[in-house]
Formats: structure tokens, sequence, C-alpha cells
């Protein structure tokens, strides 16, 4: 058996452990007779193993915690604060905390993002034309802050605004390697700090497991010396996304990716096409410049009310500039899942999935969909 048998083994084992879990005959003889608050806060939380191309196989601990703010809490969206801590066996490791709250009957949405790690991975070259043989190592320890703050302007229209910091210190770069020429913006680490605006439209019916509507968001972001940021650049983000019901628990969904970005750009904050929500199939980084554009669809079912399948497939590119859009080589890659509801209530998922790009295959255990 190869290795990448014994791990998709090993995950397949995972997944389906998880899936026929269920509660024990002491636990069930136990429930109260009372029928519980169907919208009670819950909090979730579990040792787990997961495995990726970019982090290989590591382990963690994590905890989601899920409620409805408000006096009407069947018509209030869910509510989701993120929180784990991951190593693996590259002495990588990722401490993230991540909520995202919906107050004022939905009008009013704040998110954001905590994130320290530590992440040994591989840089290419920027560009859609670079090999594989010259990917080269380096160490990146960052620490992120982001903060956003959104209210709804009619409807299901909503605006908002963000401020983003990051340090990066740059522990390791290869000997002889491009990195270490210092010739790439960002090869020595430093500070990104700056503010963005962004618009979106969202009428999808949940948003951790939607089944039917729609999310358009469209962002703007500038960095530079007035915010303390050591790059002067600027992103624009475009994401729409449509849900097609196909019958009971069954969804088509489909999405189109738009990223530019202009000026002194850090090479680790280049657009990057592959890991497990763009374009699974590909190493996260793989290729990497200053535009990314990406379409993909997938097909979602639940077969049960804890299990379910997905088969996915995507196309991108990326470009220096618009006019170059296409002018290389599309970059294809599909893949099937399987997803396991941890909480039926919410739809809150956990996601095993099996890409195949050109060349490359990917596996992926994980939490949330991928769009």
């Amino acid at each position: 058996m190869t290795k990448t048998s014994r791990i998709v083994a090993m995950a397949a084992l995972m997944a389906v452990g998880l899936c026929l879990r269920g509660p024990s005959a002491a636990a069930a003889a136990e429930e109260p007779a009372v029928k519980p608050d169907p919208y009670k806060a819950r909090l979730l939380g579990l040792p787990f193993i997961y495995y990726s191309p970019e982090t290989k196989l590591a382990f963690g601990v994590g905890s989601m915690l899920n409620f409805r703010a408000g006096r009407i809490k069947e018509e209030a969206r869910t509510s989701s604060v993120w929180a784990f801590a991951t190593y693996n066996l590259a002495r990588q490791f990722n401490i993230v905390i991540k909520p995202e709250i919906y107050v004022k009957g939905n009008s009013l949405i704040f998110n954001g993002g905590l994130q320290y790690q530590r992440a040994p991975q591989q840089f290419y070259g920027v560009g859609n034309a670079t090999q594989s043989a010259d990917g080269e190592s380096f160490t990146p320890r960052t620490f992120s802050v982001r903060l956003g703050v959104k209210r709804r302007v009619s409807g299901g229209l909503f605006g908002g605004l963000d401020f983003d910091f990051e340090r990066t210190t740059m522990e390791k770069v290869e000997p002889g390697g491009l990195l270490a020429s210092g010739a790439i913006a960002g090869s020595r680490g430093g500070m990104i700090a700056g503010f963005g605006a962004n618009l979106n439209w969202d009428t999808r019916d949940s948003v951790l497991f939607p089944l039917q509507g729609a999310f358009l968001q469209v962002s703007a972001d500038a960095y530079g010396a007035t915010a303390g940021s050591d790059f002067s650049y600027n992103r624009i983000e475009l994401d729409l996304r449509k849900y097609w019901p196909l019958g009971t628990n069954r969804v088509l969904a489909t999405q189109a990716y738009l990223v530019s970005t202009g000026g002194n750009v850090p090479f680790y904050e280049l657009a990057l096409l592959g890991g497990e929500s763009l374009l699974r199939g590909y190493y996260k980084g793989r290729f990497r410049d200053k535009g990314l554009l990406l379409v993909q669809a997938e097909f979602r079912a639940l077969i049960t009310k804890r299990i379910g399948v997905a088969g996915f497939a995507g196309l991108a590119d990326v470009f220096p500039g618009f006019r170059d859009v296409g002018a290389g080589r599309l970059k294809f890659a599909a893949g099937s899942g399987i997803r396991y509801v941890i909480n039926k209530r919410d739809g809150a998922t956990v996601r095993l999935d099996l890409a195949w790009g050109q060349e490359s295959f990917g596996l992926y255990i994980t939490a949330r969909e991928a769009f």
C-alpha cells in the first residue's frame, strides 16, 4: 500500500467513525422528558486529527459555539465562534479564534479573526508557469488580527468596514533561493496594516449549510504608511455565490471569485490558488500572482440526517494584470467527499474531500463547507 493510499484509508476510517458514532444507551435513558429549547446555545469541543497537502497529518483541539442572539431566536441567524489550536509533525502550529455574530434582527454583524501561527511551507515563485521542481522552503511566524462590522442598508444589502493587521517574522528561508536574495517583496517579513470597506448582498437561508439563496460581496482594502504598514498596496475582492435547490436537502452551490492587487504587495499576500477552499487539489500557494480568477461548483446532498456526500469541480487562473487573464494554462480540479453533520439544528458539518488537479492531489479533513 502506498503512502497516499494509507493516508486515504486512515482518513476514510476516521470519517466513518464520526458518522457511526451516536449517543449511548445510557445517555438516551437519561434524556429529560421535557422538550429542550431548540435555540439554546451549543458548545462543541473535541480533539481532532486532520490532513491537508499543506499541513500533512495534524493534531489539535477545537471548540465551536453556536447561538442565536436577540429575542426572536427563530428568525435570528446562527452566530458562531470558532476556536482551535493545531500542531503537526513538521513543527507547524496554528492558533485561531474566529467569531461571526448576528445581532439586532440580523441587521448588524460583527466578524473578525485572531491568529498566531508558525507555518513551514513551499514557495514556487510568482506567476502561472512555475514548475514543481522550483519549490523552496520558508518558515514564517505570523500574528494577525482582523476586525469587521457590517450593517444592513436595505433588505439583503449590507455595508461594512474592517481593519487588518499582520506581523510576519521570516524565521528561515532556503539558502540560495529566490527569497534568500531579498529581491522579492516580503522576503524579510514585515508588518501590514490597512483599512477596508465592503458591500454584500446576502439572501442565504443558512450561514453554515445554505440550501438556497445568494451571497454577493465586493470589498476593497488599502494598506500603507498611514496605518503603520511597511508595504503600500491595495486589494479588491469579488465573491459571488449562488445556491440552487435540487430537492429536499440537495443543492448545487456555485461560486465565482476574483482578486486583484496592486502596488508593493508582499509575496505572502498575493492572490493564492489552492488549499481547502480555492480549487481543492492544489497545494495552497502552488500558484500565486497579483490576480486570481476562479469558478467552481459543488453538488451537496444529505442522504441521512447526519451523513452527506458531495462532488465538485473548478477552473482557475492567476495573472499579473487583467489583460493577461487566460493567457496561461487554466488550472482544473475535481473531486468528491463526504459530510458529517455535527449540529443538525444549524447545519455545521465536518467534511472529508478528495481532490485531483493537473498532476496533483489533495486530501482535506476539516470543518465547514468550502464556500
